[in-house]
C-alpha cells in the first residue's frame, strides 16, 4: 500500500497597487495553479492604499481561501509584503506580484525545492538559463547595472534579487523579516541580505515573464533604487556591528 505524504500548506501573499485592470485574471490564474498542487493554501491580497477598484474586484471573484486586506495610505511594496506575511498561517509562504507579468505556473517547482530540503528560500530569477523572459532591452540593461551594483555593495551572490516571485519556509524567514525596515522595492534586497547573513540556503529558479511594458524607466526611479541600495547596505553594516559587539561581550 502506498502512503501518500501530506504536502506542506502554503500562504501566497499578493501585493497590489492600482491593479484593477489585471487583478481578476491574475488571482484566477494563481488559484488554478494552487488547486493543482494537492496542498492546503490561502491567498492573501494586500491592496496597498489603492484608490481604484482593486480590492472590490478581488473580493467579487469569490475564490475559496482568498482574503483581501487593505489600508488607506500607500506604503510601498515592502510594507505590503511584510503586512501580508505577518498574517499568513501556513509553513510555506510565497510572494507574487499582483499584475500579470509573472506566471504562477512555476510555483509548484518552487514548493518542491522547499519540500525536498534543497532550499530554504527560492528566488525567481530573470537571468536563470531556463527562464522564459520577454523583457525590453532598456530594462535588461538597467537590471544588469543594478545587479552589478547590488553585488558590489552587498556581496550577495545572486543573479537577480528583484523579480517579484519567491517562496520560503515561514519559520526561518519570520524572525528576519521582522527586522527589515525597507518599505519600498528595496525590501527584497534587505530580506535576502539578512537571509544570506544567517546562512539560509537561497536558490534561484526559472521564471516565465511577459512584461507588458506599461511603465517607463524614469531618472528619479533609478536614483531611488540606488538610494535604497545604499540604505540597505548601511543598515546591514549597522546590524553586523551590533551582532559583533554582542558576541564580543559574551
Amino acid at each position: 500500500m502506498v502512503i501518500k505524504t501530506e504536502l506542506a500548506a502554503v500562504s501566497v501573499v499578493v501585493p497590489a497597487y492600482q491593479e484593477a485592470a489585471s487583478i481578476v485574471e491574475a488571482l484566477t490564474r494563481l488559484s488554478t495553479v494552487l488547486q493543482t498542487t494537492d496542498r492546503d493554501y490561502e491567498i492573501i491580497v494586500v491592496t496597498d492604499g489603492c484608490t481604484d477598484d482593486t480590492a472590490e474586484l478581488a473580493r467579487k471573484i469569490g475564490l475559496p481561501h482568498l482574503t483581501v486586506l487593505e489600508y488607506a495610505q500607500n506604503q510601498g511594496k515592502g510594507y505590503a509584503l511584510r503586512y501580508g506575511f505577518a498574517r499568513t498561517a501556513h509553513p510555506l509562504v510565497s510572494f507574487i506580484d499582483g499584475d500579470l507579468d509573472l506566471d504562477p505556473a512555476v510555483l509548484p517547482a518552487f514548493f518542491a525545492l522547499l519540500d525536498s530540503g534543497a532550499a530554504d528560500v527560492v528566488v525567481g530569477s530573470k537571468v536563470h538559463p531556463e527562464s522564459q523572459v520577454s523583457y525590453p532591452l532598456k530594462r535588461r540593461i538597467a537590471s544588469r547595472v543594478f545587479r552589478l551594483a547590488t553585488r558590489l555593495a552587498t556581496g550577495l551572490n545572486l543573479g537577480d534579487t528583484q523579480t517579484g516571485i519567491k517562496a520560503m519556509r515561514r519559520d526561518l524567514v519570520a524572525p528576519l523579516i521582522a527586522r527589515c525596515t525597507a518599505t519600498g522595492f528595496a525590501f527584497d534586497l534587505e530580506l535576502l541580505a539578512a537571509l544570506s547573513d544567517h546562512g539560509a540556503q537561497v536558490v534561484e529558479a526559472p521564471v516565465i515573464l511577459n512584461f507588458d511594458f506599461t511603465s517607463t524607466i524614469r531618472i528619479s526611479s533609478a536614483l531611488g533604487a540606488f538610494a535604497d541600495l545604499a540604505k540597505v547596505s548601511a543598515h546591514r553594516r549597522y546590524l553586523r556591528r551590533l551582532e559583533a559587539r554582542a558576541g564580543s561581550s559574551l
